[in-house]
């Protein structure tokens, strides 16, 4: 009678374990994931070292466009289609076991949406005609970047150190489907913590 009792006891703390794991799981993919920030093209909203953020991931998991100056998280691999496969491995929680790098994963800030124009003109970027005032990016841009119109269903990211950034000037407009989330808090250095 013992047995059969601790077995079933055994059993219900089995299935809570792997409950607790399953919904951890789906969280870290589809909901909010935290990520490090280790390099300075975000330089000086975020510093070299240190920076944990947290990415919300709902808003773009339903289809919706981020907004201009937002801060995203991007999958800079724009030459392919992006899978639920890919948004399983590049959990924080997988990626932890696999020890996967996910250096395809870019911090950056969305500078044009779909239909936007950007031109550049003396160390200035405009949008649609009018002169882009950026607090978040202080330094003059020294590379000039082409006139272009961000397609449909795409948008145009910059790193807000401007010159020490790959972003749309190396790769181009990012489809909407490489979103991976909106950074909404840094909680790490704690002496820094912000929303965005």
């Amino acid at each position: 009678m013992n047995t059969n009792k601790t077995a079933g006891v055994a059993f219900n703390w089995l299935k809570q374990i792997i409950l607790i794991v399953l919904a951890t799981l789906f969280i870290s993919v589809f909901v909010i994931q935290t990520y490090d920030i280790n390099d300075v093209s975000m330089e000086p909203t975020f510093d070299r070292q240190g920076n944990r953020v947290l990415v919300f991931l709902i808003p773009y998991f339903f289809g919706f466009e981020p907004g201009h100056y937002e801060v995203v998280i991007i999958d800079s691999r724009v030459e392919r289609e992006r899978t639920l496969k890919d948004k399983f491995l590049e959990s924080p929680v997988i990626s932890i076991i696999t020890r996967a790098r996910n250096e395809h994963l870019w911090v950056k800030r969305v500078i044009g949406l779909p239909g936007d124009k950007l031109e550049y003109q003396d160390g200035i970027i405009f949008r649609n005609g009018h002169e882009l005032v950026e607090g978040h990016a202080p330094e003059t841009m020294a590379n000039e970047i082409e006139t272009v119109v961000i397609p449909e269903g795409h948008i145009y990211i910059m790193g807000d150190n401007r010159n020490r950034s790959s972003d749309s000037r190396q790769i181009g407009p990012v489809p909407i489907s490489n979103i991976q989330g909106r950074v909404v808090l840094r909680f790490l250095p704690l002496n820094k913590i912000s929303t965005y």
